[in-house]
């Protein structure tokens, strides 16, 4: 083979390799696009793609140039992997194919029976906690099969998974601590799925409200009182204060009545703002609403209003707000009426 030859091969391989790898690349952006993970770490994973290509082609390249260094490697091979044949070679792959795809249709389905299977026994932060790990445990049995296949010691992988495990642990702290954060929320349940809530920044003292939709490894998703979709990362709610206002069955309100000296009559308007709010069917009889003198100057009262709303109503919160405010106006037409707190902070 001459030398021009040698130098085409070689620009064809690497250009093989650039093209193989950015059409995979391409692939796996859009594949991740839509899932937990940054957009930092979804290019960087479709950058790593290209990188073992190109690597195999520099590792072609001296083959082009000489021919001995083929069959050499694959004198090579066959001793490191036991291989006595090209026929058990392809039984080898085969084999591994075989296996990882069995892996994965157990793990997956164990998964699902974890998730759906114990749901009247078990919380479902713990059900999706269940799944995840057999998911894992069941593919490293699978990749332990497969090794044990081509003969390879597992000291070299567990060593791989050393190194690898060093290098991502100093690049993807951030995403760490996130991962971490959810096994503790999976695993203490300071909320459950289906619950509404509130995060809020200690530094910043702002916050968001929404339902849970789902806790995941990395964030937990948030339909937002707005009508949004919120991805909170985890370490935000694990440093972060959490307002659980599904934890009890019932929530309180506070209002505030201001109404001119002459119209609070001390026997009577208590006992009518208690039983104008009781004539609401999304207020608790139980307990009663409580009325109280907040202060009194300048020829004006300031009664204290509170009641409860049960969790899991169909009506908002400000709805019953409205609604218990149209009825002390109602009874009361020349008071002030302020809402203090309202049954759920509202964003």
């Amino acid at each position: 083979m001459s030398p021009d030859t040698r130098i085409f091969l070689t620009i064809i391989d690497i250009l093989v390799a650039l093209i193989i790898g950015f059409i995979l690349r391409r692939r796996v952006v859009e594949g991740l696009r839509n899932s937990i993970l940054d957009k930092w770490l979804i290019q960087t994973l479709g950058l790593l793609v290209i990188v073992p290509l190109l690597l195999l082609a520099v590792a072609i390249t001296p083959i082009i140039w000489d021919n001995s260094i083929l069959f050499t490697a694959w004198d090579n091979f066959k001793k490191q992997f036991n291989i006595t044949s090209v026929n058990q070679l392809v039984v080898n792959i085969l084999g591994s194919l075989f296996i990882l795809a069995i892996g994965i249709g157990v793990a997956r389905t164990l998964m699902q029976l974890a998730i759906r299977g114990l749901s009247q026994h078990v919380d479902i932060n713990i059900r999706t906690l269940i799944g995840r790990i057999s998911y894992v445990i069941v593919l490293a049995f699978a990749v332990l099969c497969i090794l044990s296949i081509w003969n390879i010691s597992i000291g070299v992988p567990v060593a791989a998974l050393g190194l690898i495990t060093v290098g991502l642990t100093v690049a993807l702290q951030n995403i760490l601590k996130d991962l971490v954060s959810g096994f503790y929320i999976l695993v203490e349940r300071p909320f459950h799925i289906g619950d509404l809530i509130t995060v809020t920044d200690v530094v910043s003292a702002s916050g968001r409200t929404g339902r849970v939709e789902d806790v995941q490894l990395r964030t937990t998703r948030l339909r937002l009182t707005s009508g949004e979709l919120a991805s909170v990362p985890n370490s935000l709610i694990f440093g972060g204060v959490v307002i659980n206002s599904s934890f009890f069955p019932d929530r309180r309100a506070t209002l505030t009545v201001t109404l001119p000296q002459e119209m609070f009559v001390k026997d009577e308007t208590p006992p009518r703002i208690s039983g104008a709010l009781q004539e609401i069917e999304a207020i608790m009889p139980k307990p009663e609403p409580i009325v109280r003198i907040s202060s009194a100057s300048a020829g004006k009262i300031t009664l204290i209003v509170r009641f409860w709303v049960a969790n899991g109503h169909t009506e908002t919160d400000l709805s019953i707000v409205s609604d218990a405010i149209c009825a002390l106006l109602s009874i009361l037409p020349g008071a002030d009426i302020t809402v203090i707190e309202p049954s759920a902070t509202i964003s």
